[in-house]
């Protein structure tokens, strides 16, 4: 054998063999049955997993969410010196933004001017006039975006999403789509959660019965001034509001902590958006917040009722999340809480420093550990901490526990988000569009190899067993570059057979055209592939350009089918120019061929 052959023999073998090795694992996983799978152990799923071809959204279900950034609130975060004429000017705002199609910060303008409302008074920090006011919010307000993808991008990461799409669309909003997640409620909550950490002091018994005594009579005045209005209506209808009660009223004593009932929960928010109730606990420096999980209790007539445990706090919080360095989930190795599921929390230098302070200063005080304004424990703090070291205790489960630490590691969003829009896939319809693509990229692979056997004969079988390596190769790229495959992508394969094609029909008929010349068989195929082979790099390479483009500014399944168009063009070029003029040079180098079949 030629030696030129032969070493291009072994290339053709390798790269085969390193395609076949890259798509086995996918082709082994795929054919397993549910019971195989199901007795797989962790390692041998996890080693299927990372390498088959990944499926996108559309092909193995999960779901799609657009969250939008509540840019209002971001608004309200970055306002100093805020007042009654501001807050008025923000719920217009709100109201105005939901109701319009415009730019939020062109209603932001427009509302400004209408209101006559003096922006540097709120936003000094960010300029002296009203467009330079403007320009700096919509930078924060980029930046905030910004920051929202990141810490999101990092939550999914840490939550095991393989291949997730996070892309921004229009100037609030951001598309997240998980594939294979099965559970939506977890993710939701993982998303929207703001991972807003506080620690907070609970004030002391005092001070809290201080303040139901003040918020009561306020009550009382209130449901006096009203009672003439209401008097007519309650005839009418028999109705009272549960916020016309005393305040006090509404609250049990539970083990030493204040409690209220989770149907009370509305006529308690009622209370306190009072406006006099509000600047009430302003004037005191206090918070009312009520715990994250729920107490069940027997009343007195033997049902179950649900009660949620209400605290009295300092509202500034004297150490943020910010100062996190780690958080892990641990299962409590001692106490009445062994085997439950905790956070262990690390803080860097500075927070450590803090917090030895204020476990130094508030020694037999109650500390409040509050995440998104919902307290998950509020423990007496016995002795100065040092090193920086907390846990979070009074998790519902070793879920929860896991996405606590992932948001934490990943930080607290900029500013609240909110779900415009969910779609779930289910896997059904991801198989369906599987098996539906793939019957149609078999249909047309046995198309084009009929047309290209009927036309080119058995230079067309030749060409029709590079097709189907071309298929075989792109897939194990695919699965080598650990790409995900979407419905866009199988798109891709099949637009793939069909160009796969294109290089052999040029060869071929200029290997037709030196022939009809006169030419010899061995001469022929030489100058058809000499002078073809610049027409197809042309050809291809336009495509590659369209491709790359596609890529670099597409999203999500616009991405997947510009891999696949890509890789290829690569792959159909390396079929057709390497592997078929082997076949061709092999076959005519073993025997004097007169005639060819073409």
């Amino acid at each position: 054998m030629d030696s030129s052959i032969r070493n291009r023999l072994l290339t053709i073998l390798f790269v085969f063999g390193l395609g076949i090795y890259a798509l086995l694992p996918s082709l082994r996983y795929s054919l397993m049955d549910e019971e195989k799978k199901s007795n797989l152990s962790d390692n041998q799923i996890d080693y299927f997993e990372s390498r088959s071809i990944k499926q996108g959204l559309d092909l193995k279900g999960g779901i799609y969410i657009v969250l939008e950034v509540d840019l209002p609130q971001l608004i309200d975060n970055l306002a100093k010196n805020k007042d009654n004429n501001f807050n008025g000017f923000l719920i217009d705002l709100k109201n105005e933004y939901n109701n319009s199609s415009s730019d939020f910060f062109t209603v932001f303008e427009n509302l400004a001017d209408e209101k006559e409302l003096k922006l540097p008074r709120y936003f000094i920090n960010y300029g002296k006039t009203k467009d330079q006011i403007i320009t700096q919010l919509s930078l924060q307000s980029e930046d905030s975006i910004r920051r929202v993808i990141e810490i999101i991008q990092n939550r999914v990461d840490q939550f095991g999403v393989a291949e997730p799409t996070i892309q921004k669309q229009g100037n609030n909003r951001v598309i997240v789509e998980l594939a294979g997640i099965e559970d939506s409620e977890r993710a939701r909550d993982l998303l929207q959660s703001t991972a807003l950490l506080e620690l907070m002091i609970v004030k002391n018994v005092e001070s809290t019965n201080a303040i139901i005594r003040q918020i009561d009579s306020i009550i009382t005045a209130s449901n006096v001034n009203d009672v003439e209005q209401n008097d007519q209506i309650n005839e009418l209808f028999d109705s009272s509001s549960s916020s016309e009660l005393g305040f006090s009223s509404l609250l049990i004593s539970v083990g030493g902590n204040l409690a209220i009932a989770s149907e009370d929960l509305t006529a308690l928010k009622d209370i306190l958006s009072k406006e006099d109730v509000k600047q009430i606990l302003e004037a005191t420096n206090s918070t009312i917040l009520t715990s994250d999980s729920s107490i069940k209790l027997i009343n007195e007539i033997g049902e179950e009722e649900e009660f949620y445990t209400l605290f009295h706090l300092f509202n500034n919080a004297e150490l943020t999340g910010g100062v996190i360095e780690d958080a892990q989930m641990r299962l409590s190795q001692a106490g009445v809480t062994a085997g439950q599921a905790v956070v262990e929390v690390e803080m860097n230098s500075e927070g450590s420093r803090e917090w030895a302070r204020i476990t130094g200063a508030n020694i037999n005080n109650r500390i409040a550990i509050v995440l998104d304004k919902k307290v998950h424990m509020a423990p007496v703090i016995r002795s100065q901490i040092f090193g920086g070291g907390t846990v979070i205790e009074g998790l519902d489960s070793i879920e929860e526990a896991e996405d606590i630490a992932i948001v934490l590691r990943a930080g607290a969003l900029p500013v609240p988000v909110t779900i415009a829009e969910e779609r779930t896939v289910g896997a059904s319809l991801g198989a369906d569009s599987i098996s539906k693509g793939t019957l149609s990229m078999a249909i047309g692979l046995l198309l084009v190899v009929c047309f290209i056997v009927f036309f080119y004969r058995m230079s067309g079988l030749i060409a029709s067993f590079s097709v189907m390596w071309t298929l075989i190769l792109l897939l194990g790229v695919l699965a080598l570059l650990e790409a995900t495959l979407t419905l866009p992508g199988i798109a891709g394969l099949i637009l793939t057979v069909g160009m796969s094609v294109d290089a052999n029909v040029i060869i071929f008929e200029r290997i037709k055209e030196e022939l009809r010349n006169g030419k010899s068989v061995r001469s022929a195929i030489d100058s058809g592939y000499e002078r073809a082979i610049r027409t197809i790099v042309d050809a291809n390479l336009t495509t590659g350009i369209a491709a790359a483009v596609l890529y670099q500014y597409g999203s999500g399944p616009i991405k997947g089918f510009a891999t696949v168009l890509f890789w290829g063009i690569i792959v159909s070029m390396f079929t057709a120019i390497i592997v078929t003029r082997f076949v061709f040079d092999f076959v005519t180098t073993r025997k004097n061929v007169e005639r060819l079949s073409i």
